[in-house]
């Protein structure tokens, strides 16, 4: 809303809330100031809302949390406090292991960070997009547009059950296996059959020769010491307070159940409260039910997604490798043999990044940091490419840059894009395509997700899939997870893919990408 002009604004006669659109300020008033309603007649002059002495980046946070149609008390559920005066953005890390890229000349916008009530500190320009995330973790199984199952797929697929292909799932597959998922036509591809444009040529369209689509590395400097606008606002502490400490060390509550296997015997399934397995059929599911999606290509369904604990701070460059580590371990013989049951801990994981700069990989990282052993301080792209160098684990990393040829995000895009949809894929002509590729770190300023999958829309639109470790997947989609069945209705497909989707609206406000591939 910060393009409207201000003269526009129609004021809140309770507060100082305003807005150009009167629906919202209707709305606004009806949530916030029934009472006063009710009582001015009785009243000559409106009072005055409690919340007139709150500041204005603490009324934009209630704002952002109202049109997401969260409660307005969640966004000030802490006692209001000042913002901080110091900027806590982390700025993309280049693929170059051995440097970053300098501050950014907006990273001086220190007074516009606002704490949300899931702990986290957020920017005041991404308050809307955050709220919504967690207006879409919220969604749940009564809604009356949500999935049902389809009896008659389920029927058709009876033949040949899903779990049993699920149970034998492995990259040695035909291909015609490794797309189980798919709710369409199972066959091999037949000359019959016409292959849509790839998914390069549908970002590109007809002018796509003139643009510029190679990775422009980020620019370098000389080895310094990073503060709070690249490692966050505990980037100088020596250690991370003992509670916290104690948590990492515990991990998120482990439950066991027992559940009915494919040969009709129990057996012990193992739940981890922020681990959500066998989430990419489902998306895919969605997607192919999306009328609005032309074509969408996913990594391979062993990956799961990992989401933060509450109050643990910015740790999702840890989350993100996790993510990655469990694509590993069920996919890549030679790599699952370094993550032996349960995915490593974060404070594992500091401890490995720490042994890799020891052996002098990505090491000018520690001279950057200082350390990361037992601290808060923000990761990125180098040091989770330096855990997997360290063992032995091919990965390629990648930075794309706003050139005054080309936009970042387009660059971006377009190679993934080329990513999904390659050689490998040509001759698949199934709307939606499940791979056996592995997952990608995706970082851009302040924040850092794990791509599974993208789209291509009708309208020429390119939708990232991504599992963001910040919010936890909807009781909506868990609850297909748990039923194990892909073959489902929905009538909204987009209103639950909507927490996994990345579009260029949300990626146009960043000028730098980091990518890093597993191979």
């Amino acid at each position: 809303m910060a393009h409207q002009d201000r003269k526009q604004y129609a004021p809140c006669p309770y507060c100082c809330y305003n807005s150009h659109e009167s629906n919202k300020l209707d709305r606004h008033i009806r949530h916030c100031h029934s009472d006063k309603q009710n009582s001015d007649h009785d009243s000559p002059d409106p009072p005055l809302d409690r919340q007139s002495d709150l500041t204005d980046f603490e009324l934009a946070q209630i704002l952002a949390f109202e049109e997401a149609g969260l409660p307005r008390e969640l966004a000030l559920s802490d006692p209001p406090r000042a913002p901080s005066s110091k900027a806590v953005i982390h700025l993309p890390e280049s693929a170059n292991p051995s440097s970053r890229q300098s501050p950014s000349r907006h990273a001086n916008d220190a007074s516009q960070w606002a704490q949300c009530f899931c702990g986290e500190q957020i920017h005041i320009l991404e308050l809307d997009a955050h709220s919504e995330m967690h207006a879409q973790e919220s969604i749940s199984v009564e809604d009356d547009d949500l999935p049902t199952m389809d009896t008659a797929e389920m029927s058709s697929a009876a033949v040949q059950p899903v779990s049993d292909i699920s149970n034998a799932f492995s990259t040695k597959l035909p291909k015609s296996l490794r797309n189980y998922d798919q709710v369409h036509a199972k066959t091999r591809p037949s000359n019959s059959k016409r292959r849509a444009p790839s998914l390069k040529d549908i970002f590109l369209g007809t002018t796509g020769a003139s643009k510029k689509t190679t990775a422009v590395t980020a620019e370098e400097g000389k080895t310094r010491r990073l503060g709070k606008a690249e490692l966050g606002p505990y980037a100088h502490e020596r250690q991370m307070p003992k509670w916290l400490r104690r948590m990492l060390e515990e991990g998120a509550k482990v439950s066991v159940t027992n559940r009915i296997g494919p040969d009709g015997n129990l057996i012990r399934v193992e739940n981890i409260a922020n681990e959500t397995p066998n989430l990419v059929p489902v998306l895919a599911r969605l997607s192919q039910l999306d009328r609005n999606v032309e074509r969408a290509f996913y990594c391979s369904p062993e990956v799961r997604h990992v989401c933060k604990m509450h109050l643990e701070g910015g740790f999702c460059g840890y989350r993100n490798i996790q993510m990655l580590i469990s694509y590993i371990q069920h996919a890549s013989p030679k790599g699952a043999k370094f993550f032996p049951g349960r995915l490593p801990n974060i404070l594992r994981l500091q401890d490995m990044i720490e042994d890799a700069w020891d052996q002098d990989i990505n090491s000018t990282s520690r001279i950057e940091t200082g350390g990361i052993r037992l601290t808060r301080k923000y990761i990125g792209t180098p040091e989770a490419q330096a855990l997997f160098m360290s063992l032995d684990i091919p990965c390629e990393a990648s930075a794309y840059t706003t050139t005054s040829n080309v936009e970042a995000v387009e660059t971006m895009l377009c190679a993934v894009c080329e990513y999904f949809d390659d050689e490998s894929t040509k001759d698949n002509v199934d709307k939606v395509v499940i791979t056996d590729k592995p997952p990608i770190y995706f970082q851009h300023k302040g924040h850092s997700m794990t791509i599974v999958g993208v789209e291509s829309n009708l309208d020429g639109d390119v939708n990232l899939v991504v599992f963001d470790p910040m919010f936890n997947p909807s009781p909506a989609l868990k609850k297909i997870v748990l039923s194990g069945n892909t073959y489902f209705k929905c009538a909204h497909p987009g209103k639950l893919l909507k927490g996994h989707r990345r579009g260029v609206k949300y990626l146009g406000k960043y000028g730098a990408f980091e990518l890093l591939r597993l191979k």
